[in-house]
């Protein structure tokens, strides 16, 4: 791994290209989706590399060739224009320009400073693997990989959108006793208590869906589809599934557990600007439609927050 003082950064990629990386499985592959994953939950989206592959139970040495792999795949690719990037102007890391120092002329009677001139401060070659993380160094010479802005938004997106147990249920067995690498660990816990762990969230999720169901006439929230079998419950607000969830089709309810619509105080729809028009019209959504029913305004709030941060972010 390449060492420069001081935080590397490169942001060139926008979320929409990290999008597309993230369903390129000849970049993105399932162990640098599982990095992604550590990364994601870990404070600040950062976390050192060996910590990683002690955790996937992996050299360090082959975890940070994969990942230099595919810093070479994504720098072959901005190169050749093949992923949507931010355009020069509006880089957040803009060159800088740099002062040289006065040159004193001695053969002259008197001290004269040769004319200032500014020259473009030359950009260090990247690493590998700056291409797809941030890096910082510790106090004791730890290094960092730090997720970036736009790669944390894309695979937050990814994974609110998806099936909400599934991360669950991998914490539940990775604490298993008779996982990989967890033998002997004070925090191991027992395989009966893993399967009653998992039956029990399992069972938490039925009754959410269930008691969600308790409508006169259930249906798509934004499209008004009413067919039971499609319908699925997603929670809002703070308290999660512990409440009555909204009900949507499956396609509306991705979109609203990636917080890329939400609704106002007057059950209109909001749109993310992250969606482009040809989405907007493939998904059949129109800003200010109002919902078909009803919802909890100080929920929808909530919801309506994450929304609006999301929006900042990326402007």
């Amino acid at each position: 791994m390449a060492r420069r003082k001081g935080l590397k950064k490169w942001d060139k990629v926008t979320v929409e290209g990290w999008l597309q990386l993230m369903g390129d499985t000849s970049v993105m592959s399932r162990l640098m989706m599982e990095i992604f994953a550590r990364l994601y939950d870990s404070a600040d989206h950062m976390d050192n590399g060996k910590n990683i592959a002690a955790a996937l139970h992996m050299e360090y040495r082959a975890l940070n060739s994969a990942v230099g792999w595919a810093g070479g795949k994504i720098r072959d690719m901005v190169e050749q224009g093949m992923l949507p990037t931010y355009p020069d102007s509006k880089k957040k890391n803009r060159s800088k320009t740099l002062k040289e120092p006065l040159l004193v002329q001695e053969n002259l009677g008197e001290e004269e400073s040769a004319p200032v001139e500014e020259k473009p401060l030359e950009t260090p070659a990247m690493a590998p693997w700056e291409y797809v993380f941030d890096g910082a160094e510790g106090d004791d010479g730890a290094y960092f990989w730090i997720l970036k802005p736009e790669a944390a938004a894309a695979f937050r997106e990814i994974r609110e959108s998806g099936n909400r147990q599934i991360s669950s249920i991998r914490k539940i067995l990775e604490e298993d006793e008779t996982a990989e690498g967890v033998e002997g660990s004070l925090f191991a816990r027992s395989s009966e208590a893993t399967v009653k762990s998992i039956r029990r969230l399992l069972e938490k999720e039925r009754d959410f869906q269930r008691k969600s169901l308790g409508l006169s006439h259930p249906c798509c929230l934004v499209c008004g589809a009413d067919r039971i079998s499609l319908l699925r419950a997603f929670p809002y607000g703070d308290k999660g599934n512990r409440e009555k969830g909204l009900l949507f089709c499956p396609t509306h309810g991705a979109l609203f557990a990636a917080h890329l619509i939400t609704y106002n105080d007057r059950g209109e729809l909001l749109i993310a600007d992250r969606l482009t028009e040809e989405e907007r019209q493939l998904f059949h959504l129109t800003p200010g439609e109002k919902a078909h029913g009803t919802f909890t305004r100080r929920r929808m709030a909530v919801h309506r927050r994450i929304f609006n941060q999301e929006g900042r972010k990326l402007k």
